[in-house]
């Protein structure tokens, strides 16, 4: 039953949605679908919503067409100009009772009559993901614009809530039998917020969506459909009580995880507040064969512990660029096809392996260019606060993601490994300057100029990685790379040597050895000759002097 004031994601204006101008507009779900070829993204307040948005709307769309089974079941929907609509609105019919915001028996991923015993109400700080904790963080939000939302943007709250809100002590509400003095402990962070989100795009949303529309017969790395990977809308409505023992059925599952039990307050003239409680637990380890969109690190600590091998989800570092771990992302380098049965440390997301079988298969061309994007968030004191968001996008050939022809996806990883060579040879440069100025060991000054250094790369990686095609001679790229990396290390040394004072020139004894500013130029000149082999012709081998300070690194 609808009650009067009701609001329909299927058919009411909620997801913000950019046009190629860039514009915002709202859509609702069916209606994104039918526009998709002419919309560029999903959008929303922060880029987590986006990234919870699409997973939902992936869920709806492999409820919708039982699919896509296999790489050719999906190359017949890439090759359409459109999604297949007829299915999508036959399937939104049959489910359109559960989609309601404010149903009296069954309210979109809610649960009906949630209450504390004395019938309090939250603030809306407590959905809302850019103010946490009433501190505004991400916008400029006013605490009066709080006070109502409209139930377009309730509804993107929500959908958030349940992937990305922060662990804590949450409200006790009657029917949870674990409440102690109202409150309810021991909550973990939202799926979404326990990965690091890898996203491939597209050129229009029908792209992205199709792009991580993975076939339910890759079990091998993605168990997705089956009878019993639903998502809510297709089970009995939650009540209070959540578990801590039910695994996820398939990504499915995964994608619409209810991570909270949820009520909003209010109605289609406005939401004015929440409850909002503890809801299924869920645990991270090895579910690299459920969640196709993050990468993942083997861990010996669990495995340990576990008495098994176990994969936790790698998350993103908002301090590190995305591209420095590219090597984790690359099937190419950290496939799960075939790679037998010792541990690997590192497993691709696997919609980026899908992707390669794609192309191995004819599917997808291999001169293709789509954007990865990574987001996740950083939580602050017991994972109970958001401290920081990451949002960044790494343009790519799909030639980079073949398993079966790994060449190309190497070159990049060499490539990381080369700028990482490079910025520990200027890390000892800028340490072995700081002590022939007199300072200790670990200054500081090295961290400076690495970081100084990465800055510098950050630009011509991308643009290098972008070059990268199924063309590409690897070797020549290779070498353009090894030249790039000497040139941006020298100013960045030129911009020491310049701040070096008269002492540094002098330099000092150090451990038996005297350190100046000659000897430490030399010292990073054979560095570069020997990390950057391409970029330097042959010569003699270095002298003693040109030896890397001992005990400097």
């Amino acid at each position: 039953m609808t009650n009067d004031g009701g609001f329909n994601l299927l058919y009411e204006p909620w997801i913000v949605v950019l046009d190629p101008r860039g514009t915002e507009q709202e859509l609702s779900i069916v209606d994104v679908f039918e526009h998709a070829p002419l919309l560029r993204a999903v959008g929303g307040e922060v880029p987590t919503q986006s990234f919870a948005i699409i997973r939902l709307l992936l869920a709806f769309l492999h409820r919708a067409l039982d699919g896509p089974e296999d790489e050719s079941d999906w190359g017949r929907l890439w090759r359409d100009e459109d999604l297949p609509m007829d299915r999508i609105r036959a399937y939104a019919e049959r489910v359109t009772h559960r989609f309601d915001l404010f149903d009296v028996d069954a309210p979109f991923f809610q649960v009906p009559g949630l209450c504390t015993e004395k019938g309090e109400e939250s603030g809306l700080e407590r959905l809302v993901a850019d103010v946490p904790n009433g501190e505004p963080l991400f916008t400029t939000r006013s605490p009066a614009s709080l006070s109502t939302i409209e139930p377009a943007e309730a509804a993107r709250w929500l959908v958030h809530a349940h992937a990305f809100d922060p662990a804590g002590i949450k409200t006790g509400v009657v029917g949870d039998p674990t409440v102690q003095g109202g409150r309810s402990y021991g909550s973990s962070v939202g799926w979404s917020g326990q990965i690091g989100g890898v996203l491939p795009q597209g050129a229009s949303l029908r792209e992205t969506l199709l792009l991580n529309l993975v076939g339910r017969n890759v079990e091998t790395y993605v168990r997705i459909g089956g009878p019993d990977d639903v998502p809510p809308w297709e089970r009995d409505v939650d009540s209070a009580k959540w578990s801590d023992k039910r695994p996820p059925k398939g990504a499915i599952d995964l994608y619409t995880w209810q991570t909270r039990r949820v009520r909003l307050v209010g109605g289609r003239d406005g939401v004015t507040g929440v409850v909002l409680a503890k809801g299924d637990v869920i645990p991270p380890h090895n579910l690299h064969g459920v969640d196709p969109h993050a990468a993942w690190r083997y861990s010996k600590p669990q495995s340990k512990k576990l008495n098994q091998v176990v994969y936790m989800p790698r998350t993103h570092e908002p301090e590190q660029v995305v591209w420095r771990g590219i090597a984790a992302m690359l099937p190419s380098v950290s496939g799960r096809r075939g790679s037998g049965r010792e541990a690997s440390a590192s497993l691709a997301p696997g919609v980026l392996q899908w992707i390669g079988e794609l192309v191995r298969e004819g599917e997808l061309p291999d001169d293709y260019r789509p954007r990865v994007r990574a987001v996740g968030t950083r939580y602050g004191t017991q994972n109970a606060v958001y401290d920081e968001i990451l949002d960044d996008v790494l343009p790519l050939s799909v030639a980079l993601l073949r398993q079966d022809d790994p060449a190309l996806g190497q070159v990049a990883e060499q490539a990381v490994i080369d700028s990482e060579e490079v910025a520990r040879a200027v890390w000892r440069f800028a340490e072995n300057l700081a002590r022939a100025a007199g300072s200790e060991p670990q200054s500081g000054a090295g961290d400076a100029a690495r970081e100084q250094l990465y800055a510098a790369l950050d630009a011509p990686y991308r643009k290098w990685l972008a070059t990268l095609g199924a063309d590409s001679d690897v070797s020549s790229a290779r070498t353009a790379w090894q030249y790039t990396v000497a040139g941006a290390c020298w100013p960045v040394a030129r911009e020491l040597l310049r701040a070096a004072g008269p002492s540094a020139w002098r330099g000092r004894d150090v451990d038996g050895r005297l350190v100046n500013v000659a000897r430490a130029e030399s010292w990073l000149r054979a560095d570069l000759r020997k990390k950057l082999p391409l970029a330097h012709p042959p010569r003699e081998e270095a002298t003693p002097d040109e030896v890397t300070l001992e005990g400097a690194s």
